[in-house]
């Protein structure tokens, strides 16, 4: 059965249907809230869900950060970069860094990223007031291209 009205009704447990716009606006909400959109894929390039995490609660998060699994989450195609003359040092994007790639200089009180530890979740970029965290392709940074 690869339809999902064709399952009995037992199996949908009150699933709701979300229109392509609806569930944009669903991830963009709980994104900016500090969560981690993840999609899970089984047998690209189908999604097999998508799914807002945080480390604490997040098996796929935990098992690579504590474990070193990297089948279990890999890294984004974008790694963050803060520009230097736009932050303002609040560390708002350093409290919500699920990965703890961001920490804060204590000479210059602005926030570095270590680009080894960014998955490019974006969720620094959601949190900076100041519009001061971008994306930056990892496949152009030579020490990071080949880390997923």
């Amino acid at each position: 059965m690869f339809r999902w009205e064709e399952w009995p009704e037992r199996y949908k447990g009150g699933v709701e249907f979300l229109s392509t716009e609806e569930a944009k606006k669903h991830l963009e909400h709980w994104h900016k809230q500090g969560m981690v959109i993840t999609i899970m894929a089984f047998g690209t390039p189908y999604i097999g869900g998508i799914c807002l995490c945080d480390y604490p609660d997040c098996i796929a998060i935990r098992m690579r950060m504590d474990y070193g699994v990297k089948p279990a989450l890999l890294k984004g195609h974008q790694v963050a970069k803060v520009n230097y003359e736009e932050c303002i040092g609040c560390g708002t994007c350093a409290q919500r860094c699920q990965f703890g790639a961001i920490k804060m200089e204590i000479t210059t009180n602005k926030s570095n990223i270590d680009m080894t530890r960014c998955f490019g979740c974006g969720v620094c970029v959601y949190a900076c007031s100041r519009e001061a965290i971008g994306f930056v392709d990892r496949e152009k940074l030579p020490t990071i291209k080949e880390d997923w």
